[in-house]
C-alpha cells in the first residue's frame, strides 16, 4: 500500500474517522494500530523486528540512564551505556541498510573463494526495514537528547515505539526530535481546520509528485538509459531537470506525510522551504531536507568542535598558522566529518562523491575566497540587493546542486554505480542540436507535446505558490484570505489535474518515491 494509492486515502478515512470518534485518552493507541497496519501492508512484514529492536535498546538504556542518576548521580557511568545503545543501532543500520557500502567488497571476496551462492543468500535475506535511515537517526537523537538530558525517558515502550513507527514519517521522513512527537500522546479534539488544510495539502503532495515529478522522470529515465545515444544538450537537458524532478517528488511526498498528520491533529517538521530560492550552497541545504541537515548539526558538528581533540586541533592550527587559517582549518576538519556523515547516511559511495565531497569542495572553496568574490562585487559596483543579482546566485546554486545530484542519478548498471559513467556525462563533448524542441526529436522520448506543456503549466504554478509561502509563511494562508469561490475553484482545479492527469497504469508506480530507499 503505496501513500499515493486508493488503497491509502480509503485507510486514511477510516483512521481518521475511528481516532476522533473513539475515547480520546486511546487516541495514540489508534495510532499505533494504523502504523502496524500501516507497515504490515507498505513494506516486508517481518522487517518490524529492526524497529522494535531499535525500541527496546532505546528503552532499556534510557532508563538504566534515569535510573542510575537518580540513585547513585552516576553521571561516569552513563556514557559508556549510551554510546553501546548507538553503536548497536549503528551496526543495524550498517549492516542492512548500508551495504551498498561494503557488499560490493565483500561479494568480490565471496566470487574469488567460489562462494556466490552464500553471496546471493546474504543479498536476498538482508532486507532493510520502511525507512530505516530515518527512524534510526531518530531513535539514535532521543538516545542523546535523554544521555544530554533534554528529554525525560519514556516508560511506556508501546508509546515510545509509537514515536518511532508512527506511520505517515515512515516513508520519507522527516525525522522528528521526541519533544516535537510529544503531541502523539495527547488527546486532539475534532477540528475542521485540521481536515480541511490536512486534506489541502496532501492534494497539493499528490499534484507535485504524480503529475509534475512523474512525467519529468519519464525524459530524465529515457535520456539516462541511453547515455551513447543522448549526449551533449541532451545529457544537460537531464542534469537540469533531475533536481527539479526530485524536488517535486520528495517535497510531494512530504506534502502529503504532513498532510495526512495534520488530518490527526499533529503536526510534523517542515523539510523543505523553497530551496531553489537559495542564494547560496549553504542556504540551499538549510532549506533542503531541514530535519537531516539540522540532526547532523546538532548530533554530530556542535559535539565534534566542542571535543577536547578538536579544541586542542584549533589552539595549534591557530599558533601554528595564525587566527584566521587556524579557524578555517578547524572549520574544514569538521565540515569534512558532517559532510561524510550526509553522504554516508544516504548508504552509498556515488552520494559520498555527490554529496559529501562535492558540497565539501564547494563550502570550502566559497569560505576560502569570500573575500576576493566581495572584492571583485565592490570594484566592479554590482547591485547586489538588485532582482537580477539574486536571479544569478539563485540559478548558480541550482546548477551547482544539478552537478552534484548528477553523480547519483547516473552511472548505475545492473546495481553497480560507474563514477566514469557520471563523470562523461559531466565532460560532454558532442553537442547535440538545441532546436530538438522544435524538430520533434523530443517526442521520441516517450512524452507528447501535451506532457511538454502540462510540466510547465504545473512548474509556473510550483514557483507561485513558492512565491507566496516566501511573503506570507504557507500559500494556503494567502488562499484562505480569499474569496470563497475563488478558494474552491483553486481546489478543484488541482483535484480535475491530478484526477486527469496523474500517472497512473502500466508503466508508472506513483509508489516509488526517489528518497523513500532511505
Amino acid at each position: 500500500m503505496s501513500i499515493t494509492s486508493f488503497y491509502f486515502l480509503v485507510f486514511i478515512t477510516i483512521g481518521v474517522a475511528f481516532y476522533y470518534v473513539l475515547p480520546k485518552k486511546i487516541q495514540w493507541v489508534v495510532l499505533l494500530l494504523l502504523s502496524l497496519v500501516f507497515y504490515y501492508f507498505a513494506a516486508v512484514p517481518y522487517t518490524i523486528g529492526y524497529l522494535a529492536a531499535s525500541t527496546l535498546i532505546a528503552y532499556f538504556s534510557t532508563l538504566w540512564m534515569k535510573r542510575k542518576r537518580e540513585k547513585q548521580n552516576q553521571d561516569a557511568k552513563v556514557l559508556p551505556v549510551t554510546m553501546i545503545a548507538l553503536l548497536i543501532n549503528i551496526a543495524i543500520w550498517f549492516v542492512v541498510k548500508g551495504r551498498d557500502l561494503w557488499f560490493p567488497f565483500a561479494s568480490g571476496f565471496m566470487a574469488r573463494h567460489d562462494v556466490l551462492q552464500i553471496d546471493a543468500e546474504i543479498n536476498l535475506r538482508m532486507i532493510a526495514s520502511l525507512g530505516m535511515g530515518y527512524y534510526t537517526l531518530q531513535i539514535m537523537g532521543y538516545i542523546i537528547d535523554c544521555y544530554w538530558q533534554n528529554a525525560v525517558p519514556q516508560k511506556n515502550p508501546l508509546k515510545l515505539f509509537l514515536f518511532v513507527s508512527y506511520f505517515p514519517q515512515l516513508t520519507t521522513g522527516p525525522i522528528s526530535r521526541y519533544a516535537q512527537l510529544e503531541t502523539l500522546y495527547e488527546r486532539h479534539k475534532f477540528e475542521y481546520q485540521n481536515i480541511s488544510f490536512g486534506a489541502q495539502r496532501i492534494l497539493w503532495g499528490f499534484t507535485k509528485k504524480i503529475v509534475l515529478a512523474e512525467r519529468i522522470g519519464i525524459i530524465v529515465s529515457a535520456l539516462n538509459s541511453d547515455m551513447s545515444t543522448y549526449t551533449g544538450f541532451y545529457s544537460w537537458i537531464a542534469i537540469l531537470l533531475y533536481p527539479l524532478q526530485m524536488y517535486a517528488d520528495f517535497s510531494g511526498c512530504m506534502d502529503i506525510v504532513l498532510g495526512v498528520s495534520e488530518l490527526f491533529g499533529i503536526r510534523l517538521a517542515e523539510n523543505f522551504h523553497n530551496p531553489f530560492f537559495a542564494r547560496t550552497s549553504q542556504e540551499f541545504w538549510q532549506r533542503w531536507h531541514i530535519t537531516l541537515g539540522t540532526w547532523a548539526k546538532d548530533y554530530v558538528l556542535y559535539p565534534l568542535l566542542k571535543s577536547k581533540r578538536m579544541i586542542r586541533f584549533g589552539k595549534f592550527t591557530r599558533k601554528k598558522f595564525g587566527k584566521k587559517a587556524g579557524k578555517f582549518l578547524v572549520n574544514m576538519a569538521g565540515m569534512f566529518i558532517l559532510w561524510m556523515v550526509m553522504g554516508i547516511w544516504h548508504g552509498g559511495l556515488r552520494y559520498i562523491a555527490g554529496v559529501s565531497l562535492w558540497y565539501w569542495v564547494i563550502l570550502m572553496l566559497g569560505d576560502l575566497f569570500a573575500p576576493v568574490f566581495l572584492k571583485i562585487t565592490n570594484k566592479l559596483e554590482m547591485k547586489t540587493d538588485s532582482f537580477a543579482w539574486h536571479f544569478f546566485q539563485s540559478g548558480r546554486t541550482y546548477l551547482i546542486y544539478a552537478v552534484g545530484a548528477t553523480f547519483f542519478s547516473v552511472g548505475v548498471t545492473d546495481g553497480i554505480y560507474r563514477l566514469k559513467d557520471a563523470l562523461k556525462v559531466l565532460c560532454v563533448k558532442n553537442y547535440a542540436n538545441p532546436w530538438i524542441f522544435f524538430d520533434q526529436s523530443i517526442l521520441n522520448l516517450g512524452v507528447t507535446w501535451g506532457d511538454i506543456n502540462l510540466i510547465i503549466f504545473v512548474s509556473v504554478i510550483v514557483l507561485l505558490v513558492a512565491i507566496l509561502r516566501e511573503k506570507h509563511g504557507y500559500a494556503r494562508i494567502w488562499v484562505q484570505q480569499q474569496c470563497f469561490i475563488f478558494r474552491w475553484m483553486i481546489w478543484i482545479s488541482l483535484f480535475i489535474i491530478v484526477l486527469i492527469w496523474g500517472k497512473y497504469g502500466p508503466g508508472y508506480d506513483a509508489s516509488i518515491f526517489i528518497y523513500e530507499g532511505f
